[in-house]
């Protein structure tokens, strides 16, 4: 009988020294670790500072670096707020909107963008999923996440060090150098090619019917909630937009106009603008606006969308 015990109390102090040893190594890893998802740090204040948004956009990191409110913050004193993240799907949008759905006022206005692969799935395998739905585990209730994880939930907010991988080198000393280089027409065109590639390779469909009824899903819960949408492709370089074949711009454009006719909601399409195509001065990659592109896209949409120009005006 001691010796059961001995072996049980032996047991038990190896697990609670090796769980002691794993928090250790966990909490020194979240020392050094980088922020993966420092785009999801603005939900964090929600609550606090934002509670009657006029003004928004939601959707990938097109709508990410497209829309800046910041003359209509400072200078005319509107709530606004940028929903939109890296690869974010309509899926996560709408489980972003329902979370925050006290936090809109009425009316609201809300950009929604329309990119070429709004329609498919952005991630390439299982890890790159996982790696980007973590982020939502961050801020989101777990019942608002689609598919929740639990393990999901647990390496991303408790035990980070368990899906470190490779990155748990960084809980050693180390000294390292960055290497900046300017952007130059070659990168863009060389972003441009693997931005298509990563879009368009090894798809079995870029129309995805759920990726449209989540779409229906948000324009549905506007309606509900005073919001009037706008559905909007933002600009593009030339060196990616006409990487795309024309049968596909065809279907894109046939899937978004029949959504927008379908549901009277107005869509604009400024993929190939001429006044941002050719000006790589207006962009941070192939696909991206930079801050100077996105004021200058700012003060446009203003003059030429009916339904932003009449929102601010009343």
């Amino acid at each position: 009988m001691k010796k059961i015990a001995f072996f049980l109390f032996k047991c038990l102090a190896v697990s609670l020294g090796a769980l002691s040893l794993l928090f250790l190594l966990n909490y020194r890893y979240e020392q050094v670790m980088e922020t993966p998802y420092s785009d999801a740090d603005k939900f964090h204040y929600m609550d606090s500072n934002y509670n009657n948004i006029q003004i928004c956009n939601i959707g990938s990191s097109h709508g990410e670096y497209a829309f800046t409110y910041t003359d209509l913050e400072k200078k005319r004193d509107y709530e606004c707020f940028n929903f939109a993240m890296a690869s974010q799907t309509y899926d996560y949008d709408y489980a972003i909107l329902s979370m925050y759905q006290k936090h809109f006022s009425n009316p609201c206005l809300m950009f929604i963008p329309v990119s070429y692969f709004s329609f498919n799935n952005e991630v390439v395998d299982e890890k790159e999923q996982q790696f980007l739905s973590a982020k939502y585990y961050t801020f989101l209730s777990p019942r608002y996440i689609p598919s929740y994880d639990p393990y999901i939930d647990l390496v991303t907010n408790r035990l980070p060090i368990l899906s470190a991988g490779e990155d748990i080198i960084k809980i050693l000393p180390s000294f390292s150098l960055k290497a900046y280089a300017a952007e130059t027409e070659a990168s863009f065109r060389e972003k441009a090619q693997n931005r298509f590639h990563r879009h368009m390779d090894n798809k079995e469909e870029y129309f995805l019917p759920e990726r449209i009824d989540n779409l229906y899903d948000i324009l549905a819960f506007c309606k509900d909630n005073g919001i009037t949408p706008v559905l909007i492709t933002t600009p593009y370089t030339g060196l990616y937009s006409d990487l795309f074949p024309e049968e596909f711009k065809e279907e894109f454009r046939r899937t978004i106009n029949a959504v927008s006719e379908e549901s009277g909601i107005p869509y604009y399409d400024y993929s190939e603008d001429e006044r941002f195509s050719g000006r790589l001065d207006y962009f941070s990659d192939a696909d991206h606006l930079n801050a100077e592109g996105s004021a200058y896209f700012m003060e446009i949409i203003e003059k030429e969308i009916p339904e932003f120009r009449e929102f601010l005006q009343k």
